[in-house]
């Protein structure tokens, strides 16, 4: 069974915590010691109780976090290999960083979905109150008047008579649908099922395609930075990009690929993990040895786009849904309001 993990953010400020009583020359159980101390959340200070009476029983800090349960894979073998190479400062640093990047990338999705979502429901509801709510007041005006609406507004009014009659079954539906929202934001499995759906469906194409791309390389990066070797390297990062069994199968690919003689810029971008527009930056850090940079240097380039891909989409569907709202309302009022203003003159 797939255990639950810690969220993003506080994995990012746990690492950065590590990292710094380290550099001050602090043993990781008086550093321990410290954090449960200052921390006042209870569940956060029970995990700082269960580390620090492991490690106090004599376990390595890497154990101490298998036995938790609680953290990552990657950040776990990342730790273990830290140990065993003297870099845990840097490696918990690094750690640090990355898991800030996947709280700012989870925040830009959260905020992609969040506002359309919002205007789509505002749209709905205002629509709806004109159908099924409005327009039978202008038809009963019509009829004392001896008159019709056009047949555009009483066809709406028709559908709107319809709604009214299945409002039950609608509210059912729109009831699920907000638990599952809620359970969306609520529930990390939930949120994890609900990504990895789209995932599967659209992870090798379009925004979920360099979102993977950008976890990657930043995962690989560190890990190179550790000392492993290549092969083993796309496969832990492989582990830890956001798509899974597909990630996975590229990355055999590649490895393949290597074991033929291939580059390992080559590679990457025949195994579908790179766009080709890096080709020339990979096969420039195969030749100079500054792979880990590179590495670094394209996925804050990826995290930029996507970031700017977000704030562009959510720049064009604001106004396109507001204006398709308008043009909508506008559409129906007026449908009722030029035929009733024709009576109103010749009456006049």
């Amino acid at each position: 069974m797939k255990r639950k993990t810690l969220d993003s953010s506080y994995l990012s400020a746990f690492c950065l915590e590590v990292a710094l009583f380290l550099h001050a020359g602090i043993s990781i159980s008086d550093g321990l010691h410290m954090l449960r101390d200052d921390d006042h959340d209870r569940k956060s200070k029970a995990l700082l109780d269960g580390l620090l009476k492991a490690v106090e029983d004599g376990q390595l800090f890497s154990q101490a976090i298998e036995k938790a349960g609680v953290f990552p894979y990657y950040l776990l073998e990342m730790v273990v290999l830290a140990e065993k190479t003297g870099k845990l400062e840097n490696t918990m640093r690094s750690l640090s960083e990355y898991y800030a990047r996947q709280d700012r990338l989870a925040a830009s999705i959260k905020n992609a979905v969040f506002y359309p979502v919002i205007l789509v429901a505002v749209m709905v509801i205002v629509i709806g109150v004109i159908i099924v709510r409005v327009l039978p007041i202008f038809s009963s005006v019509f009829n004392q008047l001896g008159a019709q609406m056009s047949p555009f507004a009483i066809s709406l009014m028709r559908f709107g008579q319809a709604l009214s009659g299945a409002s039950t079954v609608i509210l059912i539906v729109l009831g699920l649908l907000l638990v599952l929202l809620v359970l969306c934001y609520a529930v990390r499995s939930v949120r994890a099922s609900v990504l990895g759906f789209f995932r599967n469906a659209f992870g090798d194409k379009g925004l979920f395609k360099r979102i993977a791309s950008a976890r990657f390389a930043f995962a690989m990066a560190m890990a190179i930075e550790s000392g492993i070797n290549a092969d083993d390297s796309i496969m832990m990062a492989a582990r830890v990009t956001s798509d899974g069994k597909r990630s996975m199968k590229s990355a055999e690919t590649c490895r393949q690929l290597l074991a033929e003689g291939a580059k390992l810029g080559d590679a990457l971008m025949q195994s579908g993990i790179f766009m080709s527009k890096h080709s020339r930056l990979l096969s420039l850090a195969e030749q100079t040895g500054t792979l880990p940079d590179v590495m670094h240097t394209i996925a804050e380039k990826s995290e930029e786009t996507i970031r700017d891909e977000i704030d562009s989409l959510i720049a064009k569907i604001e106004p396109t849904l507001v204006i398709a709202t308008s043009v909508i309302v506008g559409v129906i009022l007026l449908s009722v309001m030029l035929p009733l203003a024709g009576i109103m003159s010749a009456i006049v």
